[in-house]
């Protein structure tokens, strides 16, 4: 089997040379623009992202017949061609708007007043060209041309995830600052996160993480406690879970720390960029499809779950610390006048939306050890599409030493701080 998704191992027939003639032509505000040739790979690996397809293309043209050639390399982002779940997801979804618009103007927005106050950080790749109609697509700068990769087979390193809450701190704290100010309607517009979702899928994917999470933990006498706490809070998980992506509607703005969260803040969606010495310089996020105006505490538990080793979950709080630090540094360099928020209101928000945390643990822990850990090579063995489609491929992950074993030393813990309440 190939290491590549089988939807992105032949590119739509669309992207072709008219197409790439018009994307490069308004990016490059010339209409002479000339294809010479071009050549189309998928983008990713199994594994990496799920829904949408990627693919690179690297491109030659030219303004004029003898001009000398321009080469440059594109991410090409899009719907899968096939009918299924995947694009009908995506269908019935914003997330490509919401993609779009995070790209063309959140971004550059936020990155512009770091830039102005003395923090000048790149959020994101450039955003070459984007369009709904007829296709739903999104073309970027190829980050691998500029030495940013993603990390496989490992977690981070204490200094890596470190910079990762670096870099959320500033987007946090400049979407918080704009919710606060007179460009309000900026940030608080983006309301379409990922439990917001009414689609089929949404609620499968919570209700079959929570039956399988039950029934491993019904298997084993030492978990029976937790059995009983988890089944206890069971029948409140998906009510609880879309109430917290629904928090700035349903409280009117009041209560929480809202910012733009990324919404889908794990491992895969992050690119690293290393010195020939293998010193880390920088990362970048990619993929802000499910980001929303929310409480910043959808970020971070989803850091917890979906990017700690099992070694630095028992950490958290001091990570969790280091995060808010940085997050009130921004602020103040920012000169923020409103009211500060207290790390007090934010941890004790951890606690209110502890539901979340059950639902990542029962519905995307189980994935983590396979994913984050298994080399390239071998995950060509693995459908990630399955895993997230049929409850009964997902089920077998449940029963995985490596996962037992998190279980037992995370949930006392949990326990001990309130969040099986």
């Amino acid at each position: 089997m190939s290491i590549y998704n089988d939807d992105e191992l032949v590119a739509p027939a669309w992207i072709n040379k008219e197409f790439l003639e018009k994307v490069l032509s308004k990016y490059e505000n010339n209409e002479n623009v000339e294809i010479i040739k071009f050549d189309m790979s998928p983008a990713s690996v199994k594994g990496d992202h799920y829904a949408s397809i990627m693919f690179r293309c690297r491109v030659n043209y030219r303004f004029a017949q003898n001009a000398s050639p321009v080469k440059r390399s594109l991410i090409i982002k899009t719907l899968p061609m096939e009918e299924g779940m995947k694009r009908e997801m995506l269908m019935e979804s914003r997330l490509f708007e919401t993609e779009i618009a995070m790209y063309s103007e959140m971004l550059p927005k936020i990155e512009k007043i770091l830039a102005d106050c003395g923090e000048p950080t790149k959020l994101c790749a450039d955003l070459i060209y984007h369009s709904l109609d007829p296709h739903k697509v999104i073309v970027f700068e190829d980050l691998c041309e500029l030495g940013y990769n993603t990390i496989r087979n490992r977690f981070l390193t204490d200094e890596e995830i470190k910079a990762v809450f670096r870099k959320v701190a500033r987007l946090h704290a400049v979407s918080y600052m704009l919710g606060h100010s007179e460009e309000s309607e900026m940030v608080t517009k983006y309301q379409d996160g990922f439990l917001n979702s009414s689609m089929p899928m949404v609620e499968q994917m919570i209700n079959d993480g929570i039956i399988h999470f039950t029934e491993m933990l019904s298997k084993h006498q030492d978990l029976a406690i937790y059995h009983e706490k988890i089944t206890a809070m069971k029948g409140e998980l998906s009510r609880k879970c879309k109430n917290l992506y629904r928090a700035y509607a349903l409280n009117q703005g009041v209560g929480d720390i809202f910012v733009i969260i990324h919404g889908d803040f794990h491992l895969k969606n992050m690119m690293f960029k290393f010195s020939k010495k293998n010193k880390m310089e920088d990362l970048i996020m990619v993929d802000f499809q499910g980001s929303c105006y929310a409480p910043a505490n959808i970020d971070m538990l989803y850091s917890q779950v979906m990017m700690m080793s099992s070694e630095m979950r028992m950490d958290r709080n001091e990570y969790m610390l280091y995060y808010f630090e940085e997050f009130l540094r921004i602020l103040k360099k920012i000169q923020f006048k409103g009211e500060y928020p207290l790390y007090s209101d934010f941890q004790m928000a951890n606690l209110k939306y502890r539901h979340f945390v059950i639902f990542l643990i029962a519905s995307f822990l189980p994935m983590i050890a396979i994913l984050a850990l298994t080399p390239a090579e071998e995950q060509k063995d693995i459908n990630l599409a399955k895993l997230l489609e049929d409850p009964n491929a997902k089920g077998q992950l449940y029963e995985a030493p490596a996962f037992v074993e998190e279980i037992r030393k995370i949930m006392p813990i949990l326990l001990r701080e309130g969040y099986l309440d």
